[in-house]
């Protein structure tokens, strides 16, 4: 009885504390944080959580989980909507892991010719995506991909910018 006790114990302590460990830097909480702070960083309003992007986001990963590493990691496109970006990775990692990527796209933007310097989109348009002025909502979903080698996290933007047709931010932009 004492031994089965002991097994539970540990059982108990290692479920309880693995959502948790799932969520650090998971949470819709990071995400908005995360993108906030870039468009605040160039004069965009703040974004809002979105449920129904979120959810879209889920089943988009849903889909790909199993194959989530074959493409490049800024390639993965979700039909039913167009403003969506994506990062994938041989590495396990976070949700602010992948903002933090994205957000240092910025670099490969030029703000003069609106188009990433080396001419490829998936340079930067993932950061354009985060801090495009005239997108209010917002949501995003991470999966660990089914061959342990990986994540993948997935985000929605509405309503869709027009990137690289329009400027993602009013010229002077503030920089912090």
């Amino acid at each position: 009885m004492e031994r089965l006790l002991k097994i539970w114990v540990v059982v108990t302590s290692l479920v309880s504390s693995f959502p948790v460990c799932l969520m650090v830097q998971n949470s819709k909480k990071d995400y908005l944080e995360g993108h906030n702070a870039a468009r605040a960083r160039v004069g965009s309003k703040p974004l809002v959580w979105d449920k129904k992007l979120e959810s879209h986001a889920r089943k988009f990963l849903k889909k790909h989980a199993k194959d989530c590493l074959k493409e490049s990691p800024y390639l993965h496109h979700n039909p039913k909507y167009a403003g969506t970006t994506s990062y994938s990775s041989t590495k396990s990692f976070t949700g602010a892991d992948a903002i933090a990527r994205w957000v240092k796209m910025k670099e490969n933007y030029d703000y003069e010719s609106n188009s990433c310097i080396d001419g490829n989109p998936n340079n930067c348009g993932p950061y354009l995506y985060m801090v495009w002025s005239t997108v209010t909502s917002l949501g995003c979903a991470r999966v660990e991909c089914h061959n342990n080698k990986g994540t993948l996290v997935h985000c929605n933007y509405e309503p869709t910018p027009k990137i690289f047709v329009e400027r993602p931010y009013p010229y002077p932009y503030t920089i912090h």
